[in-house]
């Protein structure tokens, strides 16, 4: 009988994955046997989380890619298919966020982020899944949104929005892909050990003029229920999950990886 938590022969595509949650998520799924196409905007980073990856046996693939640009997104896909036959997974990590008070949050740093969290997933994830669709092929898209979707975060409005706007889009995306096989969730992280959490603590520390510190954030930041910071493989592991065949029964959800944070 085979490991139906197994990925033995996918190839998975990993926005993002320069650093961070990306590498994680790509660990993850690498322990799981996919072979991993890694894209970002940084080549720096993906030739470091590649040496990372390759140490630890796993076939991974880089290229550059801004997800803002779907010129370059169509080069990952050609990637694909020339190193490992084409990708059957997508997952949707790049992102970013700013803090800035309500009162200062202009036009455009709502279209910065929007750009990225919201438009950039989707022209990856329709070229993705029209790729999938004319060969016919069975595949899965794993969307990072934010527990931050569902619960505010302070002076991150168009961050937390851009999150519940892709939990939606979830939703949608599930509901027409599913006549092509391509079964569509999302992940919800909490407080996740990157240098994105790290910059928004560094934020938090200047904006309140050293009343709350870094090492402030690190102690309280993290879920109660588990008392230190998530780290990135462990939300990376959710998402494998999710794109095996022990996962095919969830379809359209918003899975919270917050250790019990967020009740809803």
């Amino acid at each position: 009988m085979s490991d139906l938590f197994r990925l033995d022969g996918r190839v998975a595509i990993v926005t993002g994955g320069g650093s961070g949650l990306g590498t994680g998520i790509a660990n993850a799924l690498g322990e799981r046997g996919a072979s991993i196409v890694l894209c970002d905007i940084n080549e720096t980073l993906l030739e470091k989380s590649k040496a990372e990856l390759s140490q630890k046996g796993i076939a991974v693939e880089t290229c550059i890619c801004d997800v803002t640009d779907e010129n370059t997104f169509q080069k990952v896909l050609e990637l694909s298919e020339t190193a490992f036959g084409g990708a059957d997974i997508l997952v949707n990590n790049a992102g970013v966020t700013r803090m800035q008070d309500f009162f200062e949050v202009e036009k455009k740093d709502f279209n910065f982020i929007y750009n990225i969290n919201v438009m950039g997933l989707f022209r990856c994830t329709q070229q993705f899944a029209d790729n999938l669709r004319k060969k016919n092929k069975h595949g899965n898209v794993v969307n990072l949104a934010s527990n931050g979707a569902k619960v505010t975060y302070q002076d991150q409005v168009h961050y937390c929005s851009s999150k519940a706007a892709v939990v939606n889009m979830t939703q949608c995306m599930a509901a027409n892909l599913a006549p092509y096989d391509i079964n569509v969730n999302a992940v919800c992280p909490g407080a996740v050990d990157t240098s994105m959490l790290r910059a928004c603590m560094a934020a938090t520390e200047k904006q309140t003029d050293g009343k709350v510190t870094i090492a402030d954030c690190e102690r309280t930041w993290g879920p109660p229920q588990l008392g230190r910071l998530i780290q990135p493989v462990e939300v990376g592991r959710i998402i494998a999950f999710l794109c095996s065949d022990a996962g095919a029964m969830i379809r359209g959800q918003s899975i919270n990886v917050d250790a019990g944070n967020t009740k809803f």
